[in-house]
């Protein structure tokens, strides 16, 4: 980086025309795509639900994202006429020496409801979670990363959400200690609900923790949008308590009642717009999806795309 906060980017990143990709810059992933010639450079992230822009299409001189397929500018990060919200771009150059991009240096990290829940799960001794990382537990994933890097807690990541529910039932089962498992919206948090009815039966200590759409969004069918507090009417011979986690002052009562349950226990994570993955409700730092009542949905964005 230079003194301006140009990056420098490694030639076997840059895309060929008519291609975007995920590249690293700096320690944050940017969407780097070349369309009619141009490169252009956009925060990886779309402002829908948080897809990863970088790993959708150009279509139409469009760049689309993966997940839902809205529609973005891929040199400006404008949307479609007729739409407001579209990701932040970054400036690029194209020199002698190879292609840099520059981005805003990041801005200093906030405490969230995240770090609360995992600083709460260490001190009711809680030291091992097996889970799965994905788009809706992202701010709980990185305050274990950071509670990893302390050399509070140990991470292990797997490959299935109901291999995760098994294997801190059996952590429960060989030590008396509670472990943890997570997951993220929708079917990742029902698939623990085999491992978890194992250790119901077995009489093992787990704590289960699942990510959560945005609030904006819930209930009105966004991709993985299920009542994860319905479990409970599911399987409620499973577990006796679930709770979602609140941003209000005594949010950290919510984990620790949980913990003091002597089997096991759902929480879930909510997010909104500015709250960071499995944030609920405002409550945190890092910048989240954001949504809204009215938003069309893929379909509209996709015509308004080919008609533009």
């Amino acid at each position: 980086m230079d003194a301006d906060g140009w990056h420098w980017v490694d030639p076997v990143d840059v895309p060929a025309e008519g291609r975007v990709r995920s590249v690293t810059v700096d320690g944050r992933t940017v969407a780097l795509a070349r369309c009619g010639g141009r490169l252009g450079a956009l925060e990886n992230r779309c402002p829908h639900q948080g897809g990863p822009l970088g790993e959708g299409s150009i279509e139409n001189g469009w760049l689309r994202c993966p997940w839902h397929g809205y529609d973005y500018d891929p040199l400006t990060g404008r949307p479609p006429e007729g739409f407001s919200d579209g990701p932040a771009a970054y400036e690029v150059a194209d020199r002698p020496g190879g292609v840099y991009v520059r981005i805003p240096a990041p801005a200093p990290r906030l405490r969230t409801v995240a770090d609360v829940l995992v600083q709460t799960l260490v001190a009711f001794g809680i030291t091992h979670v097996f889970g799965m990382v994905g788009h809706s537990n992202l701010g709980f994933a990185d305050a274990m990363r950071r509670a990893s890097e302390r050399g509070e807690l140990t991470y292990i990541g797997i490959r299935h959400e109901g291999a995760a529910a098994f294997a801190a039932s059996a952590y429960g089962k060989l030590t008396g200690r509670p472990a943890a498992c997570f997951a993220i919206a929708g079917p990742g948090s029902t698939n623990m609900l085999t491992g978890l009815y194992d250790d119901k039966l077995d009489q093992s200590p787990v704590v289960a923790i699942s990510g959560q759409v945005p609030s904006a969004v819930l209930g009105r069918g966004a991709f993985q949008d299920l009542d994860l507090t319905a479990a409970r009417a599911v399987a409620g011979d499973v577990h006796p308590l679930s709770a979602t986690v609140s941003p209000e002052p005594d949010h950290h009562d919510g984990p620790s009642m949980l913990l003091d349950q002597p089997q096991w226990t759902i929480v879930v994570a909510r997010e909104r717009e500015q709250g960071s993955t499995g944030v609920p409700d405002g409550a945190g730092g890092v910048r989240g999806a954001t949504g809204g009542p009215g938003r069309p949905g893929p379909v509209s964005r996709r015509g308004a795309a080919a008609r533009a």
